[in-house]
């Protein structure tokens, strides 16, 4: 197969293989393919299935060519990008089609290959999240008390110990005696909520910063791949729930193409995250053991109880969950040295 292709590298994240399919093999299975289109044509004066195909090839001829070339092609680009030891990120796209006409050459044809490009973690000391202020207003929690007073039927009035003592009970508030009990428990309970975002925007500013600082760019076609995986799967769900998508899109107040700019949103961010902790996974020898796996493992059998156990030995099904806990420990560690462990929480 090594005569069979060329390559050419078009810049870091392109290559075109230009591609030679042996004429005998195009033809055998042209053939193959005509006599099964052929088989149950109906023609008067003929007995069904006993045309002569050479009646019949002509007007077919075109058509059946290229299916032949759709069937054959693949395996042959496969092989090409097996040799070559190509990471494909993009499905292989047709930039020259062969010419059918000469019945006695080789077809030659050309796809570009999208590769992953090569990158190189930045100096992640040149990360610097700002933050912000955390502590909780005292108008927040006023905002808080007069949502509960207008959400919540009362006998009281005004917000007084009363109302707090009633509104407590009802919402089975324990230990709470006063409106100043009740306020100090709307404050804690917003001052986790707003660590908990401050955190989880810090980790996500921290990211977004590396991954520029490491000059990470996926290629278009990449970006635009996982978009259309996001739609097939979006479209899948809304048929297996009996739901039109154009119903849907009107009743979300959405059109097609702002969900598919979203979609090309994630996907570029999901990539470059991906490759960005791949990176730092490997720069720093992150590695997984068997006992971080077999937990990684056991947390997912409990939480998926009704699951084929037969999916918990496949060895695709490991290695998967593998690289997915490589890459959380690697996020783990990126936090530890760029923000500190108190930016960490159970979620990480």
């Amino acid at each position: 197969m090594e005569e069979m292709y060329k390559r050419k590298d078009l810049s870091d994240s392109k290559i075109e293989l230009t591609i030679t399919m042996p004429r005998d093999a195009f033809e055998q299975s042209y053939k193959a393919i005509l006599k099964d289109q052929t088989k149950d044509t109906n023609i008067k004066g003929f007995r069904k299935g006993k045309v002569p195909t050479d009646l019949l090839e002509p007007g077919m001829k075109p058509m059946l060519q290229f299916e032949t070339f759709e069937r054959l092609a693949p395996m042959y680009i496969n092989t090409a990008i097996q040799k070559e030891k190509l990471e494909i990120i993009a499905p292989p796209k047709y930039s020259e089609l062969p010419d059918f006409k000469d019945d006695e050459k080789d077809l030659e044809f050309k796809v570009e290959i999208t590769v992953m490009p090569k990158f190189k973690l930045g100096n992640l000391k040149k990360v610097k999240v700002e933050k912000e202020d955390g502590e909780i207003k005292d108008e927040e929690v006023d905002r808080v008390l007069k949502e509960l007073k207008g959400n919540n039927e009362s006998k009281e009035k005004e917000i007084g110990d009363d109302w707090a003592k009633e509104i407590s009970k009802k919402l089975e508030l324990k230990d709470v005696k006063n409106l100043e009990e009740l306020k100090k428990m709307v404050k804690d309970t917003l001052k986790k909520q707003k660590d908990h975002m401050l955190l989880h925007k810090y980790q996500e500013d921290a990211l977004a910063q590396a991954i520029k600082i490491s000059k990470i760019e996926m290629p278009e076609e990449a970006i635009q791949f996982e978009a259309d995986e996001r739609k097939r799967s979006f479209e899948e769900e809304m048929k297996n729930r009996g739901v039109k998508v154009e119903d849907f899109l009107k009743q979300s107040e959405v059109s097609m193409e702002e969900m598919e700019e979203a979609w090309k949103k994630d996907g570029k961010e999901a990539l470059e995250t991906d490759v960005f902790l791949n990176l730092y996974a490997d720069k720093n020898e992150i590695k997984v053991t068997k006992e971080e796996l077999d937990k990684k493992i056991e947390l997912i059998k409990k939480s998926q109880p009704d699951a084929d156990a037969s999916i918990f030995s496949n060895d695709q099904w490991l290695e998967y969950i593998k690289r997915v806990e490589k890459k959380e420990k690697a996020f783990r560690e990126f936090v530890k040295e760029v923000l500190g462990d108190k930016f960490l929480d159970e979620h990480n």
